[in-house]
């Protein structure tokens, strides 16, 4: 676990547990959604398109998972905010070296996702083309 969960630190923990509970929420919309594009991949293999969603829901899913683990929001981070009191009352990172760190934070979860998604949704590509059964 990241030490001290309830307070801003740089590059490490930017969103309080209101945040991470809307989070929470959404997951519950992409991780249905990815299955049933998961599974539809499946049987239209050569659907661009489909494709093309699986990895838009994947991604969204890693991230949000991600944002979740780490208690660090990419959009916060990107634009130098924090929020660990209710929602909607956003802080203002004001030290160079911690929006340094918190966009440097926010640049690996984008390109982890970014690099799971994509491998995740060409793996069901692949296994869909060499499964002559669907």
């Amino acid at each position: 676990m990241e030490d001290n969960k309830n307070q801003y630190t740089a590059g490490k923990c930017n969103i309080g547990i209101q945040e991470v509970k809307i989070r929470k929420k959404f997951i519950k919309l992409f991780l249905p959604l990815t299955i049933f594009f998961t599974i539809t991949c499946l049987y239209y293999c050569h659907s661009l398109l489909l494709w093309s969603l699986l990895v838009i829901s994947s991604f969204s899913l890693i991230v949000l998972y991600l944002e979740i683990k780490y208690q660090f929001c990419i959009v916060f981070g990107f634009f130098s905010l924090y929020n660990f009191r209710h929602l909607g009352s956003l802080d203002e990172v004001k030290n160079r070296e911690c929006i340094q760190k918190d966009r440097r934070r926010v640049f690996e979860i984008i390109i982890l996702s970014t690099l799971i998604s994509l491998s995740f949704a060409t793996g069901i590509h692949l296994l869909a083309k060499c499964l002559p059964m669907l």
